[in-house]
């Protein structure tokens, strides 16, 4: 094999692993655009489990139907709160969480 051949070659596999290693760079961009902002998760998660147990308690009748309805508008509310966290802060147009 000739030099200027194998000059190519190796210019080839060069831009071949130069290629390669853009893409894998833009993959883990994008997965962390998509990311759920953790303190969004957190609330979402709490409010789920805060909703599950009133409702335990509400269908054993450990607490009365009043507490079980401010429980509930409390969980709505804080439900709203992590989904605005999660999927509502888009700013000037570059949205931070995954889209809907």
């Amino acid at each position: 094999m000739s030099k200027k051949n194998q000059k190519r070659q190796r210019s080839r596999t060069v831009k071949l692993k130069r290629q390669a290693e853009q893409e894998k760079l833009a993959g883990e961009k994008e997965r962390a655009k998509n990311r759920w902002n953790p303190a969004g998760r957190a609330l979402l998660y709490i409010d789920l489990v805060f909703l599950a147990v009133t409702s335990l308690l509400a269908g054993n009748g450990l607490i009365s139907e009043l507490v079980s309805g401010v429980c509930t508008v409390i969980g709505v509310i804080l439900l709203l709160a992590a989904l605005w966290l999660l999927f509502g802060k888009g700013g000037t147009g570059a949205r931070k969480g995954p889209h809907l």
